[in-house]
């Protein structure tokens, strides 16, 4: 079995995201880019040449796990902004449903991730406007 079906085969449950490669299986039931900046942030190598998948993969999540070298993306739902980013990329994405944009969790507007890097193109600029956004949604 492809790392691809196995990491796409673990989001069951409360599982949102998985990740399969070298280094093992990584997966989290938290939402949003949370359980990639988390493995990012333990573990930074973690990522490359492995397969994810997710429920939700935004331009924001893609921009990341592009970045740290992952090969393969599944989603459920993808959006048009995350299908262009990687469009240019060695990354392989395959996805149920392709949307305009995510939404945010309240569902009234666009995620704000999304919204975050939305003119960006260079990973490096987009992991810190990610941040940035998260430190700023944090304080309130």
């Amino acid at each position: 079995m492809k790392e691809t079906e196995k990491a796409r085969n673990l989001l069951k449950g409360n599982v949102t995201f998985a990740a399969v490669g070298e280094k093992g299986i990584y997966t989290s039931e938290k939402r949003g880019v949370a359980p990639i900046l988390e493995k990012i942030d333990t573990d930074p190598g973690f990522f490359k040449g492995a397969s994810a998948a997710d429920r939700v993969i935004g331009k924001a999540a893609a921009m990341l796990l592009e970045k740290y070298g992952v090969s393969e993306i599944y989603a459920q739902v993808t959006s048009k902004y995350a299908v262009a980013y990687l469009e240019n990329k060695s990354v392989k994405l395959t996805y149920e449903k392709k949307t305009d944009h995510i939404i945010n969790r309240s569902g009234t507007d666009m995620c704000p991730m999304e919204e975050a890097v939305l003119n960006v193109n260079d990973a490096d600029d987009g992991e810190k406007l990610i941040r940035d956004t998260i430190k700023s949604m944090m304080k309130g």
